[in-house]
C-alpha cells in the first residue's frame, strides 16, 4: 500500500517535516497541497513537486488522500484535526498538539471515536538517540534532577512573527518549550507537577521566555527554560539528568543531524557515545507509514499530547498567565 498524503497549510514547517524526507520513505507519496491563498498553494506545489493545488475542504474530500500533515498555527489544530478524521483521513499533526489541553482532549475524542491514526509531530521521539538515552538512564540510579532548555536568538523570531499572536497559540512555551517540557516527561516516566514559572513578555500575555519548576516522582526536580529572546547567537536545545549513579548530558536532543553529543559522567570518568546524524523527520515519517499501514504502535499518541498540553496550561496559570485562548472562544 502506497501512503497517498496530503499537506494542510503551505507552511514552512511542512518542507522539513514532510517534502523533504518523503523521497527517502518507502510507499509514502505527496499528492496534494491545500492552502487558504491559492496563489501560495501552486508556488509552493511546484516548488515543492506536488501533484496539485487544492482548497482545505478540497483536501478532505478527495478520494486519493488517505492521510494529512497539519501545518498550521497550533490554535487551528483542533479543527482541522477533527475534520480530517470525521472525512476519514489519517493525520500528522505538528506540535503543539492544540491551544490547550481542553482542546487537545476533544482531538483525542474525536481520534478515538474514528479509530484512524492521529500522530503528534514530536519528531525527536523518533530518532534513534532516544533508545540510547533510555538505555543510559536505566544506569544512572534514582533521578535527583532533571534540566532541559532550549533557546533561540530573539534576531530570529521578531515580535510580529505569528509566535507573538495569542489568538494563533503564540508563546516561547508553545513553540519551544514544548520540548524540553516533553523530554522531562518522558525521562520521568509521567506527568511532573508545575511548582512555579516565571514569564517574561515583550508582547501582551505572550511569553517571549519562560522558567518553569517540576517537581516528579520521588521528589526529584526539574527546571524548563524556553526561549525566543537568548541574547546573542542561539543556544543548542540540551538536556542534563542527575541520578544517583552518574548524571547525562546531552546537547541538541531535538534535531541530532544537527550534531548532538550523548556525555555519561560517573566519579571515574566521562564517556562520549557516538550518534546518528539521521534526520528525525525522516525516523518520523516512517513511524507514520508503518502505523497506517501497518498499525505499529507509536508513542506520540493524542492521549500523550493531552497531557503536555496539560502542563502547559499549568505552567501559564503559575506564571499568572492565561492558557492560551481556544478558537471557539475567540469566535464568542
Amino acid at each position: 500500500m502506497t501512503l497517498r498524503l496530503g499537506l494542510l497549510a503551505a507552511s514552512r514547517i511542512a518542507k522539513d517535516a514532510v517534502v523533504d524526507p518523503v523521497d527517502e520513505v518507502e510507499d509514502v507519496e505527496i499528492v496534494a497541497l491545500a492552502a487558504r491563498d491559492p496563489g501560495r498553494g501552486q508556488r509552493f506545489a511546484a516548488q515543492w513537486g506536488v501533484g496539485r493545488a487544492c482548497t482545505y475542504a478540497e483536501l478532505l474530500a478527495a478520494d486519493d488522500v488517505d492521510a494529512v500533515y497539519i501545518g498550521t498555527p497550533a490554535a487551528l489544530h483542533r479543527r482541522w484535526t477533527v475534520a480530517a478524521v470525521q472525512a476519514g483521513k489519517h493525520v500528522l499533526v505538528e506540535k503543539p498538539l492544540a491551544a490547550n489541553a481542553e482542546d487537545a482532549a476533544m482531538m483525542a475524542a474525536a481520534a478515538d471515536a474514528s479509530g484512524l491514526v492521529v500522530m503528534e509531530a514530536f519528531h525527536w521521539r523518533y530518532h534513534p538517540l532516544v533508545g540510547q538515552m533510555r538505555e543510559i538512564l536505566d544506569t544512572l540510579g534514582p533521578i535527583k534532577r532533571v534540566e532541559a532548555s532550549f533557546a533561540v536568538a530573539a534576531v530570529h523570531i521578531p515580535t510580529t512573527d505569528i509566535r507573538y499572536d495569542l489568538s494563533l497559540g503564540g508563546g516561547s512555551m508553545m513553540d519551544i518549550g514544548v520540548y524540553p517540557l516533553g523530554w522531562v516527561t518522558w525521562v520521568f516516566g509521567e506527568r511532573p507537577r508545575v511548582v512555579s514559572a516565571e514569564a517574561h513578555c515583550d508582547v501582551p500575555e505572550v511569553d517571549s521566555s519562560m522558567v518553569v519548576e517540576l517537581e516528579g516522582p520521588g521528589g526529584a526536580t526539574a527546571t524548563v527554560l524556553s526561549s525566543m529572546v537568548a541574547p546573542g547567537r542561539d543556544r543548542p536545545s540540551s538536556l542534563i539528568v542527575r541520578g544517583e549513579r552518574a548524571t547525562m548530558l546531552v546537547t541538541n536532543p531535538l534535531a541530532p543531524q544537527f550534531g548532538s553529543t550523548l556525555l555519561v559522567e560517573t566519579p571515574v570518568g566521562r564517556t562520549e557515545h557516538p550518534v546518528s546524524r539521521d534526520a528525525t523527520y525522516l525516523h518520523q515519517l516512517r513511524a507514520f507509514r508503518n502505523a497506517v499501514v501497518t498499525g505499529t504502535p507509536f508513542p506520540t499518541t493524542v492521549t500523550a499530547g493531552v497531557e503536555i498540553m496539560g502542563l502547559i496550561d499549568d505552567s501559564y496559570r503559575a506564571a499568572g498567565l492565561r492558557p492560551r485562548p481556544s478558537l471557539r472562544d475567540q469566535m464568542g
